[in-house]
């Protein structure tokens, strides 16, 4: 039950909340409901059909339920109506609150990761980033972590010209900027060490939808005194945590973060 709510519940509506949440690990018969559950079968049997009515649920040819078309429905209408900035923004704020970093999130348009939106921190620095401002994918924390949900024939096609045909260094940028997406692959996070701008640096880390696709990426930008390279692991395992659960607010259902929770619960 969702915390903050009044101890108010229906009782018919409570169980038929139990069957949904049986079924959606499992098909069931009613006499698998009614044993797993406790319920009665005849109160069982109600419910299933008023749920078969509307189409929540389907009975299979093996005489067995299993979730319908309906809750499908559901599903669709709730993805759709998540705002990509408003899932996202808490967490932003919540990682720069007290810090002198500067939190952006990005979208691919086109081949260009572009700023959808800009938390800042405590710092007196403010930098000159924007909201709708493009970013070099192959330069930037948010590019390269956006590149880890591209195709190789689409991160060629999204890089400028010379790093595909120059073989001298336009070679050695694509061969760099390959293995910053292996690190990504690797690590869970990016590094943009003063690539793009000298004393600047960023670090990002890929978010993820309920598929499982790289949709968007973030990414902290600080000076590089307040950045300081032995910090990179450590900031950039803080950034992968906070971009997977914004990731998980999407959708996203990732069991190494259960895993790494449980993990933690126990040592403590």
């Amino acid at each position: 039950m969702a915390q903050g709510t009044k101890d108010y519940t229906v009782p018919a509506l409570e169980k038929a909340i139990l069957i949904l949440n049986a079924l959606s690990d499992e098909e069931l018969s009613i006499g698998d409901l009614h044993t797993q559950l406790k319920l009665p079968k005849t109160t069982t049997f109600v419910i299933l059909n008023t749920l078969e009515q509307y189409e929540i649920i389907r009975k299979t040819p093996s005489g067995k339920y299993q979730l319908g078309s309906g809750v499908l429905r559901w599903g669709n209408r709730y993805l759709s109506s998540m705002d990509m900035v408003q899932t996202a923004r808490p967490h932003l704020q919540n990682f720069v609150e007290g810090t002198p970093y500067t939190a952006h999130l990005a979208v691919l348009i086109g081949d260009k990761p572009v700023y959808c939106d800009k938390v800042e921190g405590s710092g007196f620095v403010r930098f000159a980033t924007s909201i709708g401002q493009g970013q070099p994918l192959y330069r930037s924390s948010v590019g390269k972590a956006l590149a880890l949900g591209m195709t190789p024939e689409e991160i060629k096609r999204a890089l400028p010209k010379e790093m595909n045909d120059t073989p001298s260094k336009g070679a050695r940028s694509l061969e760099k900027f390959l293995e910053d997406i292996e690190f990504v692959r690797e690590h869970g996070f990016s590094i943009e060490d003063e690539e793009f701008e000298e004393g600047i640096r960023c670090i990002g880390a890929p978010i993820r939808n309920s598929s499982g696709n790289v949709v968007a990426s973030m990414s902290i930008t600080a000076l590089s005194k307040d950045l300081p390279a032995v910090k990179f692991m450590k900031i950039g395992e803080q950034i992968k945590e906070t971009a997977a659960l914004i990731s998980r607010d999407l959708g996203y259902m990732d069991d190494r973060l259960e895993t790494d929770r449980s993990l933690q619960a126990d040592a403590t």
